[in-house]
């Protein structure tokens, strides 16, 4: 059975025995990618796969609260949550902390996601600085990519990220028009990248994957300055009570986008006949599938102005398209 962030012997506060502390260096997965691009469905793929049945996860959430805990929990070992603040700036005393309790109970890897919005070199920054490195192995970095933000144009922040990446995964190709397909895959391979793979879903194929991990070497050579992490708002609202239309939700969602800047909409809503249904948004797509009944009723918007977004404002939206 999973355990939950309450099940877990650490303590930010407690003092770290080292003489509990396995041998053997623990394997550890980075997962990072912007918002919305497929970082926990890469995640579901790889804790599938034997050779991670027993990992433990720290999933880090921008927003604070965790909404995609559920699809891991029967996957992993352990799955945690940072919320409320990207791994990369949050207090690195709870993730060491984290870290260095799952190296002295068990060897099976450790997987962290980060936040959409976090960076992988200030990221290993911090493990660097917390002597992580002296207790686990960097054995895999990996940076999940949408195709559209390949077509449209790498951001120079999200560049270093693609350097550093042992693995980059590409997800969402088949959303890509047929107009959009041939400059799509003429800026794809103009890349100046290593790995680069497909990965429909989430999956792609792991006999691609060679450890240990090149990142830490390249953060050695790497004589660039950190980027400071973008911190878009965030609201967190409580739908439980609301009766939504999964075609109402789609027709508002464009004009939420455009009017809020938004780049991310996920999380729960419940429908007419009592349905709940799992929600994920981005500026190209909408997804709505059914849900666990364990998913709380809660909708998480990521953006610019979004924490202007309330529960009274969403229901407004919704009364003018339904």
């Amino acid at each position: 059975m999973t355990k939950r962030d309450d099940d877990l012997e650490f303590s930010i506060n407690a003092p770290f025995d080292d003489g509990r502390a396995i041998v053997d260096k623990v394997p550890l997965y980075l997962v990072n990618g912007s918002l919305g691009a497929g970082k926990t469905s890469v995640l579901e793929f790889l804790l599938q796969q034997s050779d991670y049945k027993g990992s433990r996860v720290i999933e880090n959430e921008y927003a604070n609260e965790n909404v995609d805990g559920y699809r891991l929990e029967k996957l992993a070992d352990i799955v945690t949550t940072l919320a409320g603040d990207c791994v990369c700036c949050s207090s690195k005393h709870a993730l060491t902390r984290m870290l260095l309790d799952f190296c002295r109970n068990s060897p099976t890897p450790v997987f962290i996601e980060a936040t959409g919005v976090a960076r992988t070199m200030n990221l290993v920054e911090k493990l660097i600085n917390a002597q992580i490195f002296n207790k686990y192995e960097l054995a895999q970095s990996f940076y999940v990519i949408d195709a559209h933000e390949i077509l449209r144009g790498i951001e120079p922040a999200h560049e270093i990220e693609l350097q550093a990446a042992d693995m980059i995964l590409v997800t969402k190709e088949d959303l890509l028009s047929d107009d959009e397909r041939l400059q799509y895959e003429s800026k794809l391979g103009s890349l100046p990248y290593g790995k680069i793979l497909s990965a429909p879903r989430g999956k792609f194929d792991i006999n691609k994957m060679t450890t240990p991990s090149g990142l830490l070497t390249f953060f050695d050579t790497y004589d660039g300055e950190l980027v400071v992490p973008d911190n878009p708002t965030y609201a967190v609202l409580d739908v439980s009570g609301m009766k939504i239309a999964a075609a109402t939700l789609e027709k508002i969602w464009p004009e939420l986008f455009d009017a809020y800047k938004l780049r991310r909409m996920k999380g729960c809503f419940i429908d007419d006949n009592g349905v709940r249904h799992h929600l994920e948004a981005t500026e190209n797509q909408i997804q709505i599938a059914n849900s666990v009944a364990e998913e709380p009723a809660k909708i998480v918007l990521i953006g610019e102005r979004a924490d202007e977004i309330t529960r009274e404002v969403l229901s407004a939206q919704l009364m003018m398209f339904e």
